[in-house]
């Protein structure tokens, strides 16, 4: 120890007498540092942070898989409540087995306003499943499932009893408003529990038999239908059960439900996955994951190349030192005991980037935090700060200071003495070596900024070509907004009555071109529905699929811009006790009825016993992504479906965004208790929905960048290095006769070259990484525009970095030259 602390002040003090250097390296490490502790704080945060719920490692999710069907996220479908019953009562694999829904957007009220919170249902048995206790109050239990409507009751989240409540002690028992109805809190989670799922964790959780004040009218009678699909399952391994053989179990019980109800369930299976992987719904984490995955690998290329470049500087250090090294040796200090010593000042340099590090990633991670769109600011959760953060950047700093340290260290302290003590540090074999080193670390550095350049360029290309894609309805002129007479109490022919009034009154208002109801947001995917065609009901090409199922009132598709492509619009004599009718997309019309006129043909949905006339074909939409294979989707009439939750769509005249304030003042007025949430322009929903590759675009685009900088920075210092060592041997050239841009000529191929090698394994790098890309990219992962746009950018900035030492040794005096060598 005595010895580490004569290294670490002997360190301190030779850092200190070279601040530009010092300086130098702790800013190249603290940024490479610094991007690595940022993404990785993000990835933390939604993949890394374990559940707070006893014994997790025996927490399975449950999904549906249907042969027929998927959605645009892949193949794992939420469960039906009546197959959920019996997979908990027939099941020999789970000591219990807990059903949750998405959380819902519900009205809650106190004393004062109603407010928008979320609410998700659960089994009475779902935190006993989980293993979790309340902080006060007590959770549900068995009592809570008995029957619909009988336990109108609350837990409430920890961030929701603080922001409504203050944290009152006498929360439990409180009575709160839900819809208009009552409800009373029995008790507060614990801080840090947001529920299983981790984007959108609801403020409250209410028994699955109060689904009648929870859910929109529409889907108050699903829980009794074994085909719709609305909930997630989790389940507690009993003790010495495998997940593989709980799958089996399970299937086999699939297998039963499929042959006992062989309509709803035909086709249909189970799946299984560790519950720590259900925090993101399956087919998005897949997708989020490999982006994440990506920023990390890019920010590892930028924290390698800002470790060549310290190892360059370090180099370069080195051969000024070469004396300091020789007399160390001439009075009997051993190999060892100096590269100890270089290695110390490697490390020291190593922790203060470190330090540098976590304050830009302090600061990184709240910047990008906060170009979230709205939607995602409802999240309960935040990037943090923890012991896994501080850890993997320690150990980063810490690995970061071996990799660029150690290289340095061993070629300074093979000093000769005799040479070194005379002077004569610039001996032709010591040179070449030195250089050698620093060479090899430039080709690497030209090789993976090109990497990172050629996937920047790929993600920005991406998100340009994402942004024009045709979403299929007007994006420029229509504004939209939630608004729910449902929650103020309104039923039956109140709910029509209530949209009526304020189609009339909104019409009126100055700018307004049209207004019409949908229940369908739009890039938010929506409602999705078994059809079954007319005389092919047996068919199981044609039976049973899934389609989008959009509740629209008269007047949508030319609010929406959504044009006709045969047929007509619903009209006020599609009503209740008239002829069922649907409109479908061009997607939906080709599937089942190619080559002809959709027009009059007919098709019902699961559960009902008429069938639905076609009366009209739209053009196919983006319904959830605009990267989305086209989707089938159908549209029915308000009148003939009422709802009591509708989006509101105003198109204007001009800019909608004037028109909004003015539209929700006109509610307000008809009745200031109807809640109203996501007031937007759909321009504003089709940026959000861009948000994640427009973030990854531009997180790549300035890694990208930075690793451009640092390569081009490694080059310029090698180069102005190579010209210092090389000044006798340029003036010497020079002195013979050699014009100037011969002696340009020399240095610039010499810079070139380097760059021509790193090119070239840079290219072979990244067409090999480009190949994981193509499921984040709208368009080719392997477009050669992209590459040579990189590779020429790169190749133009190394010229000039490469340009500027050249310059300067074509223009040495030969005479100084001489006689400084």
């Amino acid at each position: 120890m005595e010895r580490l602390w004569k290294d670490v002040r002997f360190g301190v003090r030779t850092l200190l007498r070279a601040p530009t250097f010092t300086a130098a390296a702790v800013l190249s490490l603290g940024l490479g540092i610094g991007l690595n502790s940022t993404i990785f704080t993000l990835i933390n945060t939604l993949f890394l942070n374990p559940l707070p719920v006893d014994r997790p490692a025996e927490l399975v999710a449950g999904y549906t898989v249907d042969s027929k069907n998927s959605s645009p996220f892949g193949n794992l479908l939420q469960v039906s409540f009546p197959n959920y019953k019996d997979f908990r009562d027939t099941n020999s694999v789970f000591s219990e087995l807990a059903a949750y829904s998405f959380p819902n957007a519900v009205s809650f009220a106190t004393d004062g306003e109603p407010s928008p919170v979320f609410v998700e249902l659960v089994t009475g048995n779902y935190f006993h499943t989980l293993g979790i206790t309340p902080a006060t109050g007590r959770f549900f239990g068995p009592p809570e499932d008995r029957a619909p409507g009988e336990a109108n009751v609350l837990v409430i989240s920890d961030n929701l009893w603080k922001r409504r409540f203050g944290g009152t002690a006498d929360i439990v028992n409180r009575q709160v408003r839900v819809n208009g109805v009552p409800f009373t809190v029995v008790g507060v989670a614990r801080p840090g529990f947001h529920g299983v799922n981790s984007f959108f964790g609801p403020d409250a959780w209410a028994p699955m038999m109060s689904y009648q004040s929870v859910l929109p009218l529409q889907f108050r009678d699903w829980l009794d239908e074994r085909r719709a699909l609305l909930f997630n399952l989790a389940g507690r391994l009993k003790p010495n059960v495998t997940i593989d053989q709980a799958r089996s179990n399970m299937v086999t019980i699939a297998k039963t439900l499929e042959r006992t109800y062989p309509q709803p369930n035909e086709g249909r299976s189970v799946s299984l996955r560790p519950l720590a992987e259900a925090t993101i719904f399956p087919g998005v984490r897949e997708v989020l994951l490999t982006g994440g995955i990506v920023l990390m690998v890019i920010v590892g290329l930028v924290l390698l190349i800002a470790c060549s470049n310290v190892a360059n500087l370090l180099l370069a250090r080195a051969s000024s030192r070469r004396q300091e090294i020789a007399v160390r040796l001439a009075l009997g200090a051993g190999r060892a005991r100096l590269i100890r010593q270089l290695m110390t000042e490697s490390l020291m340099l190593s922790v203060l980037g470190g330090a540098a590090g976590l304050l830009l990633a302090l600061w990184g991670k709240d910047v990008i935090w906060s170009t979230r769109p709205p939607f995602l600011s409802l999240s309960l959760i935040d990037p943090v700060f923890d012991g896994r953060v501080f850890l993997f950047t320690l150990a980063i700093s810490m690995a970061t200071g071996l990799v660029f340290g150690l290289a340095p260290a061993l070629a300074g302290s093979r000093a000769d003495v005799v040479t070194a003590i005379k002077d004569q540090g610039r001996a032709a074999g010591q040179r070449r070596r030195t250089f050698g080193v620093a060479n090899l670390l430039i080709v690497g550095q030209v090789a993976l900024s090109l990497v990172a350049l050629v996937t920047a360029v790929l993600f920005l290309k991406s998100s340009r070509t994402a942004a024009e894609v045709d979403p299929g309805f007007d994006t420029t002129h229509t504004g939209i907004m939630l608004v729910s007479p449902g929650q103020a109490g309104y039923t039956g022919d109140r709910v029509m009555q209530f949209y009526r009034d304020a189609n009339a009154r909104l019409v009126s208002i100055g700018g307004v071109r049209s207004v019409s109801w949908s229940s369908n947001l739009p890039l938010f995917g929506g409602t999705s529905r078994s059809v079954f065609i007319e005389g092919r009901e047996n068919d199981p090409r044609a039976s049973g699929v899934l389609a989008i199922f959009d509740i629209v009132d008269t007047g949508f598709f030319a609010t929406a811009g959504i044009p006709f492509v045969s047929g007509r619009d619903f009209a006020p004599a599609d009503r209740m006790g008239a002829m069922p009718v649907a409109i479908i997309n061009e997607t939906m019309a080709h599937k089942y009825w190619p080559n002809q006129d959709a027009v009059g043909k007919r098709f019902r949905y699961y559960t009902e016993r008429e069938f639905r006339q076609v009366v009209g074909v739209v053009k196919t939409a983006k319904y959830t992504t605009l990267g989305e294979a086209p989707q089938d989707a159908s549209y029915v009439p308000l009148a003939q479906a009422v709802n009591d939750t509708m989006v509101l769509n105003v198109r204007a005249e001009s800019r909608p965004e004037a028109l909004l304030g003015a539209v929700q003042r006109e509610i307000r007025r008809m009745d200031p208790q109807i809640p109203i949430q996501n007031v937007s322009t759909v321009r504003d929903v089709l940026d959000q929905s861009l948000w994640p590759v427009k973030l990854g675009a531009d997180l790549l685009g300035v890694f990208g960048f930075l690793a451009l900088g640092l390569a081009c920075v490694g080059l310029y210092g090698v180069m102005a290095y190579s010209v210092g060592q090389r000044t006798r041997e340029i003036g010497l050239r020079m002195a013979l006769g050699a014009p100037q841009r011969h002696v340009l000529g020399i240095v610039l191929r010499q810079g070139l070259t380097l760059v021509g090698v790193g090119v070239v394994l840079g290219l072979v790098g990244a067409f090999w990484i480009s190949g994981f890309l193509s499921t984040l990219l709208f368009g080719s992962a392997h477009d050669p525009v992209s590459f040579a746009v990189a590779a020429a950018a790169l190749v133009a900035v190394a010229a000039v970095a490469s340009f500027i030492p050249a310059r300067r040794a074509s223009r040495v005096d030969p005479l100084i030259a001489l006689r400084e060598g």
